[in-house]
């Protein structure tokens, strides 16, 4: 390194954002597939909302508890990690679901692919801001770093 030269600070920070973004939307393309890879593998049922729950206290925005029964017959109950304000689901409504045999916790609700669209969202806001400048980026610090 150049004792001469600065840190490229905007520039770190610019491939820094980049990168973020990119993670995010490996993230979105990851939970994508889950869920494809489930519709496509999985058991299609359907369950029935038996109730509304906060995954945190004294917060609103409410996830479903779904009943459903697995092709043996026997009942189990999904507890749905994303909730919404105002609820997407209703007590006593019918959803389609797919649910991973060997797991049956592993449950797809179909239609719903809230947490693709909020990281894909996220990792093109970061994108947005800093891919015009990840070439210079790139180039300043491959230069700060070996002359």
């Amino acid at each position: 390194m150049d004792a001469n030269k600065g840190i490229p600070g905007f520039e770190l920070f610019m491939l820094l954002f980049f990168t973020v973004g990119a993670v995010f939307a490996i993230i979105s393309f990851s939970i994508y597939r889950n869920s494809r890879n489930l519709i496509e593998n999985g058991v299609e049922t359907k369950g029935i909302v038996i109730d509304l729950h906060r995954l945190k206290p004294r917060e609103y925005p409410l996830a479903p508890s779904i009943r459903y029964f697995k092709k043996d017959g026997t009942e189990h109950i999904f507890h749905s990690s994303e909730a919404r304000n105002p609820p997407e689901y209703q007590i006593g409504e019918e959803v389609t679901l797919y649910y991973d045999p060997n797991d049956p916790n592993n449950v797809h609700l179909k239609g719903n692919f809230f947490f693709v669209y909020v990281f894909a969202g996220m990792g093109a806001v970061f994108w947005l801001f800093s891919i015009w400048y990840v070439g210079s980026a790139i180039k300043a610090i491959f230069h700060w770093l070996f002359g």
